[in-house]
């Protein structure tokens, strides 16, 4: 990227401090970590929890920064340093973000939603990739910091970008719509997650309709038919609506869905074309986000034979379902995050993989779902009862509540057990394995439970 000063400070409507005549000075790039700073970027300083980026203006000078943002005066800059003032170094990131976007000619495609915003996301840009040159949201960049920096990370050369859209209040979502100015927008699901900032299923559905309210007229809205909420979205669409679905009518749909070893097989059907797709993942539910993304693709005028490479070739993330082998015993690791509409889609995939073997789950709390938290886990406890569950291992405050619902579900309480940390939860499970147990660990981010499996699995290489 370039920018001049003069663009900056446009974009923003800051004031210039700094030598006399800085004019020449051009931006190529744009950091908000001190400590990565190359010579020619913009510093942009955020406040943190444990920091003031304020603190690090002076190190970024020592490191080649070209100007930098400030909201308040800051001693020690080396002689020369040019210094943008703003209000706020946030909203100005978003705010050069969409001044940059702006100049550029592509198209940009938000994903949002309860579950599968970054599956979908990636799987997006596979099968785009196929034609395109694009450029997609990278670990959990999918927020006001994260979304300014992908837009910033793009060149001329891009022809799509697919931003995935995270948000913890309403308007938030619509804040990033108007930094990005999508012209594509894909909602997945949904559901319950994110009630403890939200308060009600209506507030998310709200949340999420923002992105479909921000399309522009000649815009195209994506939309998940088998999500009733989701689809309760398209009247608020501008332009154009699509709809992908596993069942029912869509525009985009699949057929003889089947579980194999290697992933899921399915029968993709776009425009009256056809073709048979192979996903290397597991799960009906990522199926769904493969026919999002195919949705996309369509729009932008791809064809069918492109949307099964892209599938094909489309590497999962880490921790999503996650296949890991520790001796012979086979753990599923989807501890990447959990709520309660993605530990039931998990589960379903757990006894397909376990085919009749012996299953134990061990799940950790869900966080962020509100005053109604401990229902909502009692709810996949009686999940878990219905289904050939050997043993349910419960890990961390508020998990217990899953135990709880399994119990009074049917489940005999001797195959339910509640333990307080990962270590614990570590020392219990190798007690409990068995030869070609499936084991499915899974809950939310802030817990760990991934710590579980590396543990193992280290412990078990060690021991070989």
């Amino acid at each position: 990227m370039r920018l001049s000063l003069a663009e900056v400070l446009k974009a923003t409507g800051g004031d210039r401090g700094g030598p006399a005549r800085p004019a020449s000075v051009e931006i190529t790039g744009v950091r908000t970590d001190s400590r990565t700073v190359q010579p020619g970027d913009l510093f942009v300083p955020l406040r943190g929890p444990r920091a003031d980026g304020h603190d690090f203006i002076a190190d970024a000078f020592r490191r080649g920064a070209a100007a930098s943002l400030a909201a308040r005066s800051v001693a020690g800059l080396p002689s020369g340093a040019v210094i943008i003032h703003v209000r706020d170094p946030l909203r100005a990131l978003g705010q050069i973000a969409g001044a940059y976007r702006r100049a550029l000619s592509l198209a940009v495609v938000g994903i949002t939603g309860s579950v599968g915003k970054t599956t979908t996301a990636q799987l997006c840009a596979s099968v785009l990739g196929q034609k395109l040159s694009v450029a997609v949201t990278k670990d959990d960049w999918n927020a006001e910091i994260g979304v300014p920096l992908t837009l910033l990370s793009l060149t001329p050369q891009h022809r799509a970008v697919v931003l995935e859209m995270a948000m913890r209040g309403l308007g938030q979502i619509a804040e990033l719509v108007e930094i990005a100015q999508p012209s594509i927008g894909v909602v997945t699901t949904i559901s319950e997650a994110h009630l403890e900032f939200l308060g009600s299923h209506e507030n998310i559905a709200q949340a999420k309709g923002e992105l479909i309210v921000g399309l522009p007229p000649d815009g195209v809205a994506v939309l998940n038919r088998d999500d009733e909420g989701v689809a309760r979205l398209a009247p608020l669409c501008k332009g154009r609506v699509m709809m992908y679905g596993l069942d029912g009518e869509a525009d985009v749909t699949a057929s003889h869905v089947r579980f194999e070893p290697a992933g899921m097989a399915f029968r993709l059907s776009a425009g009256g074309k056809h073709a048979d797709v192979h996903l290397p993942v597991w799960g009906r539910h990522n199926v769904s986000n493969a026919l999002a993304a195919a949705t996309v693709a369509v729009t932008l005028g791809l064809d069918v034979a492109t949307i099964r490479a892209g599938c094909a070739a489309w590497k999962p993330p880490k921790m999503r379902l996650e296949p890991v082998r520790v001796g012979d015993v086979l753990i599923l690791n989807d501890a990447y995050n959990s709520s309660p509409a993605s530990a039931r889609a998990a589960m379903d995939v757990f006894e397909d993989v376990a085919r009749g073997g012996r299953m134990l789950a061990v799940l950790g709390a869900m966080k962020e779902l509100g005053p109604h938290s401990a229902d909502m886990h009692r709810a996949v406890g009686k999940d878990v009862a219905r289904r050939h569950i050997a043993a349910l291992l419960t890990v961390g405050e508020g998990a217990e509540a899953i135990g709880e619902g399994a119990v009074a579900a049917g489940m005999d309480r001797s195959r339910v057990e509640h333990v307080g940390t990962i270590e614990q939860a570590v020392g219990r499970l190798r007690a409990m394995l068995q030869p070609k147990d499936v084991v499915l660990v899974k809950g939310s981010r802030a817990v760990e439970m991934e710590r579980i499996v590396e543990t193992l699995r280290t412990a078990h290489r060690t021991a070989s």
